[in-house]
């Protein structure tokens, strides 16, 4: 296990003791070392890094992302739509933290989420009703919005993650996992945790936490492909466990880091649709 070198001998018993005790207990009950048993590993490929030097390679890896466009077969599992939802549909993403994802069924649009990085919509057209929330704040639980489309442009944007913060990293056979803390006045709490591979250097889950330490939203990323010299997931899935509700996002017809037009990401009410705020 290694740490930041930024932190103090007396912080890290602290960050031991209190705050990940009981954030392993919430957020990790087990984890499963899942290309360990795989066929075809080549386990000789296994990198040794340091703390640092895994942080500068995931965080070059996001940054060097600056636009997204896909197409994307998606299915969406939520107890609100009972149970599972498979649509087509466009995703759009730009930094900092705009996301647009439009799920279309027989030449209908059966959900439109938008994130402009201040705020968030999710407009479902059959209920006629628009959920719009600030991104980045603690929102209400008792909501029957079930998906947060600011979560899903953090989740893509992780480098932002280490801001301002310190991470400490357990080493695992095939993958590293990273632990990011945030100093609340004496305490250090968990916000964020990745894994990622130690043969290719792809981060291959990523979970944020609530200020209580409970899970906020969790990524699965998987099927990389190299594009334009950028390691790109294939399939992102997304999880809430507030609400219950999985995201899955088959992505293909994958171009990145070109121009997008602002009006992409500019909300325009629809007709007859009430707004109901979120926080």
């Amino acid at each position: 296990m290694q740490f930041k070198s930024s932190i103090l001998k007396p912080i890290l018993v602290i960050v031991l003791l209190v705050p990940i005790g009981c954030a392993t207990q919430k957020a990790r009950p087990y984890i499963d070392d899942k290309l360990l048993g795989k066929p075809g590993i080549d386990l000789s490929k296994v990198q040794t890094l340091s703390l640092p030097q895994v942080e500068e390679t995931v965080i070059s890896e996001s940054i060097n992302l600056t636009s997204l466009k896909a197409k994307a077969d998606i299915t969406l599992t939520s107890p609100e739509i009972n149970g599972e939802f498979k649509c087509k549909g466009v995703v759009r993403f730009q930094r900092p933290g705009k996301i647009r994802v439009i799920g279309s069924k027989l030449a209908r649009t059966v959900f439109d989420m938008l994130s402009d990085g201040e705020n968030y919509w999710f407009y479902l057209p059959k209920e006629k009703v628009v959920y719009k929330g600030k991104c980045n704040v603690t929102r209400k639980t008792n909501t029957n919005a079930y998906i947060f489309p600011d979560d899903i442009a953090a989740l893509l944007e992780y480098d932002r993650l280490f801001e301002a913060r310190h991470s400490y990293m357990e080493t695992w056979p095939t993958f590293w996992l990273v632990h990011i803390l945030e100093q609340r006045s004496k305490e250090f709490i968990p916000y964020g945790r990745l894994s990622v591979d130690r043969i290719d250097n792809t981060v291959t889950e990523l979970t944020m936490f609530k200020p209580d330490s409970a899970v906020r939203v969790q990524a699965s990323l998987s099927d990389y492909a190299e594009i334009n010299g950028q390691s790109i997931p294939n399939v992102v899935q997304i999880n809430w466990p507030d609400t219950n509700t999985t995201l899955t996002l088959n992505l293909n017809n994958i171009s990145i880091n070109e121009p997008l037009k602002p009006e992409i990401f500019q909300f325009k009410k629809p007709k007859r649709a009430g707004i109901v705020e979120i926080n």
